[in-house]
């Protein structure tokens, strides 16, 4: 039985989009505005990689002892305790070498099957498990099993592409079946391969001193139970001369990943469909070093899954093109950006939380169709720019349009930030959904700001904050006010907005102190209204909201009267916002 998924790399999405899960055939449909698709790669699970038995009268029966090693057939060479395969076939192996090796060195075209059956192997100078030649070696760990292997603290090295991993293979490696396997490495690489490496089912276990599991040309778990405690990067693949390799595609399991540097890091593409994830990436890297949670150099997709990634020094999750985030649940937290992408970044679904970060979501193109994001920034909590990579805030020509977009048409986004909540230095776009959004307490930023235009034509705004450099919308198809308040609202102050009748508009709770506030309602009808700060609303406010409940008053602060689509009341300042000054914390150096 052959399982194979295609999935599609150096995607280009723009909106309004119908995205769909990975299947056989992977298809993006986009409306107005044409995909591209330039590469396609396929994870083909074969039949030998899913092959987890053996026929008793046929199988070597190889047995491991100390310091010696015996075997029941004649495909294998010994050779004191280096056990030595070149011939297809399945071999049955058991017991411990003290200081060992397997070697496999067979045709191009031989499959190789090897069983662990409580095996344990170490390598007081090198590596215990090399494979030098084959079409493709299959590890199957028996049911109940538990195996080590064991490298040196040193190796005795003869060459360039000499072992540098307690398992190195030069071709094709499979992992499966449902024992366990810890692999420790002194002083290199746990895992290393120079084609493709696949974990199926298997319970595996990595302490490296360097990388954790390298896979060149792919790294595809399937239902793994995963633990890597690594120095250096977690999971990575390294491939940057085929579009077509270089990637890491990971569907169901559990994988847990304590790295120093990079969690999940792919040259290309990683592509994450289902699974348990935790990483907790970056807490030795220095001031050249890579330490993100996952990272990828073309595209990076989220379909789903639970993942739970902190960052002790970069970003949470971070790619060099686009970023689609399709479903799941996040949990992230980031010293820099919790989730970033060079070119576009995609959110259609899932349910997003960012508890720590200096910047939410950040890209030259950044559209939200669907989904649920909390967040918390210490500096803009959404920003669209050209230049991700060197942006500084604070710049000249800062109310230059740069080309980025904002574009939402869908979901819930909960906002707090010490900068600018939501920052374009291009253009918003807003047709639907949902923006709640919490900025900051200094004039020199604003809770919403934009270089170029504000497009608003349906869904919700709540936008609580400063006065400084206070925005909305530009064009309006919908009802917007901005309310600018004479006095500073203390946090935890209930604002209540209530229309002619005395019925609730809008009631929101300050987290944080405030002097002006944006509200934006398919629903906001025209009329006089009256501000409230104080008194009591007879429901429960959801993300610090509510549009409905009975009120009793408070101090009455403002009225306004709305007779068009955009209406400001209060001395406000609605002038360019662009690139608002620095929010709370410093940004770590770009890498």
């Amino acid at each position: 039985m052959n399982i194979k998924k295609t999935l599609a790399l150096g995607l280009i999405s723009v909106l309004p989009l119908a995205a769909c899960t990975s299947t056989t055939n992977t298809t993006t449909e986009v409306e107005d505005t044409s995909t591209q698709v330039t590469t396609t790669i396929s994870v083909d699970y074969s039949t030998n990689d899913l092959d987890t038995s053996y026929d008793e009268a046929t199988v070597e029966k190889i047995t491991f002892n100390g310091t010696s090693i015996t075997s029941d057939g004649a495909l294998s060479s010994i050779n004191e305790s280096t056990l030595t395969l070149s011939a297809a076939g399945d071999y049955l192996i058991s017991g411990s070498l003290s200081d060992g090796q397997i070697l496999i060195a067979a045709d191009k075209e031989d499959v190789i099957h090897i069983f662990f059956d409580n095996v344990t192997i170490t390598n007081k100078d090198g590596s215990p498990f090399v494979l030098l030649n084959a079409d493709k070696v299959v590890v199957t760990l028996l049911e109940n099993t538990v195996n080590t292997l064991i490298d040196g603290t040193s190796y005795t090295l003869n060459g360039d592409e000499d072992p540098d991993a307690t398992i190195f293979a030069k071709d094709d490696l499979t992992i499966n079946g449902l024992g366990t396997l810890n692999i420790t490495s002194n002083s290199k690489n746990g895992i290393h391969g120079s084609n493709d490496i696949k974990i199926i089912d298997a319970s595996v276990n990595v302490t490296a001193a360097k990388d954790g599991i390298k896979g060149k040309d792919s790294v595809s778990l399937k239902d793994a139970q995963l633990i890597i405690n690594a120095d250096h990067d977690g999971i990575q693949s390294t491939n940057d001369l085929d579009q077509g390799l270089g990637y890491i595609d990971i569907d169901g399991g559990v994988i847990t990943i304590i790295a120093g540097l990079d969690g999940i890091q792919a040259e290309t593409q990683v592509l994450i469909s289902d699974g348990i994830i935790t990483i907790d990436a970056g807490s030795q890297a220095g001031t050249n070093d890579s330490g993100k949670g996952i990272k990828a150099l073309l595209d990076l997709t989220i379909e789903g899954g639970t993942l739970d990634i902190t960052s002790q020094a970069e970003d949470t999750l971070n790619s060099k093109g686009t970023l689609t985030i399709s479903g799941g649940t996040l949990e992230l937290s980031a010293q820099d950006d919790a989730i970033t992408a060079q070119d576009t970044l995609l959110i259609n679904g899932g349910d997003i939380n960012i508890s720590t970060s200096y910047e939410g979501l950040e890209s030259a193109e950044v559209i939200i169709n669907d989904g649920t994001i909390h967040l918390v920034a210490l500096d803009d909590g959404i920003n669209t720019s050209t230049d991700t990579v060197d942006y500084v805030k604070g710049g000249t020509n800062m109310t230059q349009d740069d080309g980025s977009t904002l574009t939402i048409t869908g979901g819930t986004i909960f906002l707090s930030a010490l900068g600018d909540g939501v920052d374009s230095n291009g253009t918003i776009t807003m047709s639907g959904g949902t923006l709640i959004a919490y900025g900051p307490t200094a004039s020199q930023n604003g809770t919403l700001d934009y270089n170029k235009s504000f497009t608003l034509t349906g869904g919700t705004i709540i936008a609580v904050g400063s006065s400084g450099m206070a925005q909305q919308a530009s064009v309006s198809e919908i009802n917007t006010v901005m309310v600018n308040l004479s006095s500073t609202l203390p946090t935890g102050t209930l604002i209540t907005v209530v229309d002619s009748s005395g019925k609730v508009v809008v009631a929101f709770e300050t987290i944080k102190s405030a002097t002006n506030f944006v509200f934006a309602s398919e629903t906001l009808a025209n009329g006089t209204y009256t501000v409230y700060s104080g008194g009591s609303l007879d429901t429960s406010l959801v993300d610090h909201v509510s549009t409905s409940g009975t009120y009793t008053k408070g101090t009455q602060l403002t009225t306004f009267t709305i007779s068009s689509t955009i209406t400001s009341s209060g001395a406000a300042q609605t002038g360019p916002g662009g690139q608002g000054g620095p929010g709370g914390g410093t940004r770590p150096p770009k890498k």
